[in-house]
């Protein structure tokens, strides 16, 4: 999502992690074949989930996701091409300002680095 400048960071993808959002979005593709879907990079923040049946509460995040959306209810989030992909990315506020960011996939999880 642009700041109010319209500037927004210079995004991109390592190889690991163009594989992973690749081979996501062919498994979407077979379960909704004639679905107008993008890649979305969300953010997730900590939170905590409670077992009901055990009562374990476990702690959640922070962490970087990929998921599908619909093209038509795309509404602020920043859209960078990614070979011939185009992915919505979530950006949380802190990363609107950075120049860089460019994300990975480093064992089995999406990181990313910004300067």
């Amino acid at each position: 999502m642009p700041d109010k400048s319209g500037r927004h960071p210079d995004v991109s993808f390592s190889a690991r992690a163009e594989d992973y959002i690749r081979r996501f979005m062919e498994a979407v593709e077979q379960i909704k074949p004639h679905a107008s879907l993008v890649p979305v990079i969300i953010w997730w923040t900590e939170g905590t989930f409670t077992d009901k049946a055990t009562g374990e509460v476990r702690k959640l995040g922070p962490r970087i996701d990929v998921g599908a959306m619909d093209t038509k209810k795309l509404s602020n989030e920043l859209v960078v091409p990614m070979g011939g992909l185009k992915v919505a990315i979530q950006l949380p506020e802190e990363l609107q300002s950075a120049d860089r960011l460019k994300f990975d996939f480093v064992n089995g999880s999406f990181v990313v680095a910004g300067d």
